[in-house]
Formats: C-alpha cells, sequence, structure tokens
C-alpha cells in the first residue's frame, strides 16, 4: 500500500497556489511529516488557521509551527477568504455559481473545498453565497493498494462482484477505499478474476478528479465517469450509453435515488458505494435507507472504524451481518499519533519541540524521537 504521489508534494502544487502569499510561505516551512498528515486546512474569517491531522486540531503560525499554542497564530481576514474563493473558481464566480450554492467546490486533484456564508434565497432556493465566513479545503489522498485485502471477498467468481456497502463515520476514509477497490475491479485481480467494465458516478469530482476530461486518480482502464451530475440522472445515464457491469458511487444518502438503485440492481448490474455510518443496524434505521435494506439487496459489507491503536480497521461482513474477515491497515496509522495526549494536539515529535515549541530538525522523520 502506498501514496502514488506524496501527500505534501500535492497539496504544494494543487491547494497552496490559491493562498495568499504569507500564509502560502508559512505552510511551506511546515515539516514534510506534518503537511503530509494534514487532512484538512480550515480558515475562518478573522479567527486561526487551522490544520486537521490524527484527529486533532493545530493552529499555524508565521515561522511554520503548528500546534496548540492558539497565541500568535495566523488569521485571515474576509478580504482574503473572498480573494481565495475568486482564485479557486479561476476568476468566474458565475462558472461555479451552482457549485457554490450546494456549499463547495471540487479542485484539481479532486481536492474538496467547503464555503459557508450569508445566502442568498430566491423562492426557497438558494442562489448565491455572499460574505464568505469560512473555507475548509479537505484534502484528498489516493492510497494505492488500500482495498487489495477486502476485495478478495467482495468478487464472485472470474467475472462477477457482489453488490457491496462501504459504512464508516465521516473521515475514516471510505472514499479512499472506494477508490481503490474501484481500480483493482476495473483492472482485474490475475490469475483468476477479469476486470469489468465499471461505471462512475462522481457527483462532486473526488473520486476521480476529473479536470478537462481527464482523470486526476487511477480508477483502472475500464472505468467510465460521470462527473457533476446527481446518482439517480447519473445511473441512468451510465445505462443508457456504457453498458457497465458495475456502477460505484460515494456517499448514498438521498431517498430519490433508492427507487432507480434498486432497479438498477434488478437489471444484473452490481453495485457498489458508500453510505455515512457507524454500523449496519443504525444505518436501516435512518430515513432514506428502509426501503434499501428491506429485500436485503447487499451481499457484503465493509464497516471502517478505527481500533484502540488509532488503527483503521475494516471489517467484512456478508449480507446476514456475519464477520467474515477484519483488515488492520497498520500503514496508514499517523506517525505522529503517539504524541497526541490529554486532547490537546503536539504534532512534533518529542525531539523537534522543547517546552511546546519548535526546535528544529532532529533528524528523527520517523517521529520517533529515538
Amino acid at each position: 500500500m502506498q501514496l502514488k504521489n506524496t501527500i505534501d508534494k500535492r497539496i504544494e502544487k494543487e491547494i497552496l497556489p490559491y493562498f495568499p502569499e504569507r500564509i502560502k510561505n508559512a505552510i511551506l516551512k511546515l515539516e514534510r511529516a506534518i503537511l503530509a498528515e494534514t487532512e484538512e486546512i480550515r480558515f475562518r474569517a478573522g479567527k486561526p488557521i487551522m490544520l486537521s491531522l490524527c484527529g486533532r486540531d493545530g493552529y499555524l503560525h508565521e515561522n511554520g509551527q503548528s500546534f496548540d499554542e492558539v497565541i500568535g497564530s495566523l488569521r485571515a481576514c474576509s478580504d482574503e477568504l473572498a480573494e481565495m474563493v475568486y482564485r479557486i473558481c479561476e476568476n468566474s464566480w458565475y462558472a461555479f455559481q451552482e457549485d457554490i450554492n450546494k456549499g463547495f467546490v471540487t479542485v484539481r486533484g479532486g481536492h474538496r473545498i467547503g464555503l459557508v456564508g450569508t445566502p442568498v434565497i430566491d423562492n426557497e432556493r438558494i442562489i448565491n453565497i455572499r460574505d464568505i465566513s469560512s473555507l475548509n479545503f479537505r484534502i484528498a489522498r489516493e492510497v494505492i493498494g488500500c482495498g487489495s485485502e477486502v476485495v478478495q471477498y467482495l468478487i464472485h467468481g472470474c467475472c462477477d462482484l457482489y453488490n457491496t456497502l462501504i459504512i464508516s463515520p465521516p473521515g475514516r476514509g471510505k472514499t479512499t477505499l472506494l477508490r481503490d477497490i474501484i481500480r483493482l475491479i476495473s483492472n482485474g485481480l490475475p490469475p483468476a478474476f477479469h476486470g469489468l467494465k465499471v461505471g462512475v458516478i462522481d457527483e462532486r469530482g473526488e473520486l476521480a478528479a476529473c479536470y478537462r476530461g481527464i482523470c486526476g486518480n487511477d480508477l483502472g482502464l475500464r472505468t467510465d465517469v460521470i462527473h457533476g451530475v446527481q446518482k439517480k440522472e447519473g445511473m441512468e445515464m451510465l445505462l443508457r450509453s456504457m453498458s457497465p457491469n458495475v456502477i460505484a458511487m460515494d456517499e448514498l444518502g438521498n431517498p430519490r435515488d433508492v427507487s432507480t438503485l434498486l432497479q438498477v440492481m434488478n437489471g444484473g448490474v452490481r453495485i457498489i458505494a458508500t453510505a455515512h455510518g457507524y454500523d449496519v443496524k443504525q444505518l436501516k434505521n435512518r430515513q432514506g435507507f428502509k426501503e434499501l435494506f428491506l429485500d436485503k439487496p447487499f451481499d457484503r459489507f465493509l464497516v471502517i472504524t478505527g481500533n484502540r491503536n488509532s488503527q483503521i480497521e475494516i471489517r467484512v461482513l456478508d449480507g446476514d451481518e456475519n464477520e467474515l474477515a477484519v483488515d488492520n491497515q497498520g500503514n496508514r496509522k499517523p506517525a505522529h499519533h503517539d504524541q497526541l495526549h490529554n486532547g490537546r494536539v503536539c504534532i512534533f515529535p518529542k525531539a523537534y519541540r522543547k517546552a511546546g515549541t519548535y526546535t528544529g530538525n532532529s533528524g528523527a522523520p520517523d517521529g520517533t524521537g529515538q
């Protein structure tokens, strides 16, 4: 399992160009190991700039420090937030209006930028957002091989796939896992499993990271992507145009998608999808999913959690919720998790800090402090 492109390089190339120069320079002073673990960079007008990693938040300082000391941390003003949005929209707010009205824009690389402010309402519809007050840059990760163990339980024979639902709370990596499984079933698994034609509905642009029709992420050789369309319409378009063996999509939950999804399954097309949740039982009781579970349409469930060592744990269940396997993905454990304590974040290894301040390169890039 490996990161196809190092995250720090992707942030530098695909995210930092949107930032004001002073903020960009501060982030470039961060240790590469810290930047590589960053999951979110969050801006709130007039408040400290925060980096989320390892399940905790740190504050960005001018000299690249990021830890639990809020005093002296950098802050972004309203004008800077507005300028960032214009850069994200390539100086054409109108071209991105529909995405802005939904509250997010997906940029090159599949990174999702959430935004909030003051909605402009017309006939009970949001037609614009003004006075942007917060921006959240969610860093997309492509982890090649993270699905290689669990995919063995999803394939059926040499050319079929079980209908599969991936369940996890936000931020546990369900989109990352789905992306790698799509790649594997599309390419095939020699010598026994032939690749399948996969149709991907990439509603928010996070799975494929398409830019001008070219996928930035590797979804396999036999994969066709429809981008920027809702799931119901996407399923109908793929069935008419691409004759897929499998349709993949992220984040089920809209009740209007359920009837179309069941029709697709009844037509012999396999489904692999994700949903927010903590377990199958909770999901079954949620509005929008009750009808979907009536006839047990899914043959496999992948439930993602974090175990006591803060590793990513994937439980493989059959359609009756019997456990088939557990995959502990130790390689996805945050490198500096040992330094998180008492709900306060100290994201530098011990050898990197003294009395809560950054002391320079210790020569211990693995975070052990040895």
